[in-house]
């Protein structure tokens, strides 16, 4: 890579090596540039960020390390505690939202052309859920 590209895809807010990898992945695969850290919330009260928003498409992406239920967990928590929290949040996030979560872990990103055409898929089955705009 070069140090204009590195210039240019290099972003404060991306938080973690892996969503580092899923938006140098999604600029090598073409597709619209994503809001990173996107703050979702009722309107008062603060609900969450998510790795990755794309509004207008009606998605967003969040990549899974390990360290999210290992490192993250809170005190006491199991880490089944820690997944059953995560997909309540990303529940609760669709719900008030609309939209459709894509996860990506490391093994999604070791095999580019089957993630390309999985988040192209779900892309596709929420503008058809939405209908004509």
């Amino acid at each position: 890579m070069n140090t204009d590209l590195v210039l240019r895809l290099g972003d404060s807010r991306i938080a973690s090596v892996g969503e580092s990898r899923t938006h140098y992945f999604l600029w090598r695969h073409h597709f619209p540039a994503p809001i990173p850290q996107f703050e979702v919330s009722d309107g008062a009260l603060f609900l969450a960020l998510l790795d990755f928003a794309f509004p207008d498409l009606g998605i967003w992406i969040e990549f899974d390390g390990k360290e999210k239920y290992l490192k993250f967990r809170r005190p006491g928590e199991s880490v089944a505690d820690a997944v059953i929290r995560e997909k309540q949040r990303e529940s609760c996030i669709a719900e008030l939202t609309g939209w459709r979560c894509v996860r990506i872990t490391w093994g999604d990103l070791a095999d580019p052309v089957r993630l390309e055409s999985r988040i192209r898929a779900v892309i596709a089955s929420a503008a058809a859920a939405r209908g004509p705009r």
